[in-house]
């Protein structure tokens, strides 16, 4: 299969698996545990495109690229340019989550509105408490499944799913950064053919997103069965 072809798949395999799983029986999308869910995806398989991408040179490796940091009770946690470079930053060479998810919000002020790195600073100094990784989004849309529980349960399936299709690595921001553009229309209930339970706002998709997959970033993927 041809490179950009694996990418088109990709994407699709993954949008299509996110509607199959958070729809109810009803046919029903739980829009905010969907969007969170996408979000958290990202957040750990950046870190996982982080790495191959020092393994390979394209990032450099120094001090700063990729920094452990270890909890009172033996959790580790990860930081650095490296991760920063996949989720946030993007740079020449390629682009970040966040600077495909953005456009999700159809706004063009949304870097303005939305702070993402507040969310950094938060995820940073919330490491190893209870409320680290817990999204702070409006409760009316009822989001009910954690971020990292939505990494436990599907990361490992994903993961394969990747392996199968060969997908180089280097492109994982590419792919959720596309389901991200696309999955919005849903989220948003936008969609003629989708009936969504509690229907956001563009720009609450877009912070949702954030709010999930910086702290799911950090994770030891060998702790959510992705090692």
């Amino acid at each position: 299969m041809q490179p950009d072809r694996i990418v088109d798949s990709a994407v699709a395999q993954v949008g299509g698996y996110l509607l199959m799983q958070y729809r109810d029986e009803r046919g029903v999308l739980h829009a905010a545990n969907a969007v969170s869910a996408l979000g958290a995806w990202a957040g750990i398989f950046a870190q996982i495109q982080a790495r191959a991408m020092m393994i390979a040179g394209v990032i450099p490796t120094t001090d700063m690229t990729l920094l452990e940091v270890k909890t009172s009770d033996g959790q580790r946690y990860f930081f650095g340019d490296a991760i920063n470079a996949c989720l946030l930053e993007g740079n020449e060479k390629f682009l970040s989550f966040w600077n495909l998810a953005a456009s999700a919000a159809r706004d063009p002020d949304v870097a303005a509105k939305l702070d993402v790195l507040e969310i950094a600073r938060r995820t940073s100094q919330g490491v190893g408490g209870a409320m680290f990784g817990l999204p702070r989004i409006d409760p009316a849309y009822q989001l009910s499944e954690r971020p990292i529980d939505a990494v436990r349960k599907h990361g490992p399936t994903l993961k394969q799913f990747f392996l199968d299709l060969e997908l180089d690595p280097s492109k994982l921001m590419l792919v959720f950064g596309a389901v991200a553009q696309h999955f919005a229309v849903f989220a948003a209930g936008e969609a003629p053919d989708m009936r969504v339970g509690a229907p956001m706002t563009r720009l609450d998709i877009v912070r949702l997103y954030m709010e999930a997959a910086i702290p799911m970033s950090k994770l030891d993927t060998g702790t959510v069965g992705m090692a």
